[in-house]
């Protein structure tokens, strides 16, 4: 009787890359939830409570190069165990002593963005490259993602729950030590290498012989930053992830307002939110898989494409009173087209070496800061201009993902010679 194949290690590491994303949603939707309960507590007004919010942001965003270097130094495993770390112990933190004083609160909350800068695009993808072969990392990723969306279902409904029962400092330290105990599982079960348990890259042809892709870069200095930003691969890619990040910062920003504003109610404009989740998450085990038979830049140009033809058809949906399962279908597809993280996370994998691929993932992830901000401001201009029609912001993000899938498309091909030989 043949025996039962074991479960590839790979997919270990895969899990572990699923609860990075609970860790980070967690992190970043529970100050949504909890905002007006924060700010009553500290007896402030809502511009300065929403501090919280941009200053995580900042760090969030800004810091993800120092990870991603650390990744490239120390490697991934060390790197998102700090990360990790850092990041629960600011929620601990912010749960125990946020609710004295607004100093503290933006203090123990800066920390938690930092953390949090160390646990995505900084070291997923490096890790992930380590232990799936080029043609199987968008199948491995394609279940990391999917922690995002999970996580923030589950949150909107435990989280005023918890508040209710108790308070929301409880509530972000029980997050705090939830975050730990995934840490702690980083620490004891993460390898950089498949070599370190004796095994090949999942997707490795069967006599391939077990070898260390691990390069020691005890040597590697500051100076690795000034090789990344001297690259034109990085600005090309990066130029393309900032204005898709001007696309899909608009679209989170105002899809729910597109539905408040069309007369519905805040439950049922909300409940989008939950209904794109869900959407997102299935498009996401397309994308990945996809991905690792097209190039790719075709891949995420699809994606940028789909998305700006539904948002111009869901800006002339919104002229005249919109029916709400319109709206929602609308909503559902525009972040389903828009749920190729995957495929991002894979491409940046894939078009930089081993040694500087944590470094040249947190470059482009810190550019992004302009795209991730810069695209609710931007529309909301538009929406100004337009004498507060809240539908133009979707012709912005249309115009933007256009663009961003035409950069795209102009990416290096990267299985251009594996074409040929055949």
């Amino acid at each position: 009787m043949p025996k039962k194949k074991k479960l590839h290690y790979g997919y270990i590491i895969v899990v572990a890359g699923f609860l990075t994303q609970v860790i980070l949603v967690s992190s970043q939707h529970s100050l949504g939830l909890t905002l007006v309960d924060i700010q009553e507590t500290l007896g402030v007004s809502f511009a300065e409570v929403g501090l919280l919010s941009s200053y995580y942001g900042l760090v969030y965003a800004g810091a993800a190069f120092i990870w991603g270097w650390l990744s490239d130094r120390f490697g991934p495993r060390k790197s998102l165990t700090c990360s990790g770390a850092l990041a629960s112990i600011g929620l601990f933190l912010f749960g125990l002593f946020g609710g004295t004083s607004l100093t503290i609160a933006l203090i123990t909350y800066t920390i938690v963005g930092f953390g949090c800068a160390g646990i995505f695009l900084a070291t997923l993808p490096k890790l992930i490259a380590a232990w799936f072969v080029e043609e199987k990392r968008g199948h491995a990723l394609r279940f990391v993602s999917p922690g995002g969306a999970i996580a923030s279902m589950v949150l909107g409904v435990v989280m005023p729950l918890g508040v209710a029962a108790s308070s929301w400092q409880t509530c972000y330290m029980v997050i705090g030590v939830v975050a730990a105990v995934v840490t702690t599982g980083f620490f004891f079960l993460l390898r950089d290498d498949p070599s370190q348990k004796g095994l090949t890259p999942v997707g490795s042809p069967p006599d391939t012989p077990v070898r260390s892709s691990i390069k020691q870069e005890s040597g590697a200095t500051l100076s690795q930053f000034v090789t990344v930003l001297k690259k034109p691969l990085v600005w090309h890619l990066g130029i393309m992830y900032i204005i898709y990040q001007l696309a899909y910062s608009t679209q989170v920003t105002y899809y729910v307002t597109s539905i408040r504003t069309s007369g519905y109610s805040p439950l049922e404009a909300g409940l989008a939110m939950t209904i794109s989740s869900f959407v997102a998450i299935f498009f996401m085990q397309l994308w990945g898989p996809l991905s690792d038979r097209l190039e790719r830049k075709s891949v995420l140009a699809i994606g940028a494409f789909g998305s700006a033809i539904v948002a111009v058809s869901y800006f002339f949906i919104l002229q005249n009173n919109p029916n709400l399962f319109i709206c929602y279908l609308c909503v559902a597809l525009m972040q389903g087209f828009y749920g190729i993280t995957p495929v991002f996370m894979a491409a940046f994998a894939d078009y930089f070496p081993g040694e500087l691929r944590g470094t040249a993932s947190g470059v482009i992830s810190t550019l992004s800061l302009v795209g991730r901000y810069g695209g609710p401001f931007l529309s909301g201009l538009c929406i100004d201009a337009a004498g507060g029609r809240v539908a133009f912001a979707f012709i912005f993000s249309a115009s933007a993902s256009v663009v961003a899938g035409g950069i795209g498309l102009t990416w290096p091909r990267l299985r251009k010679k594996a074409s040929e030989g055949k």
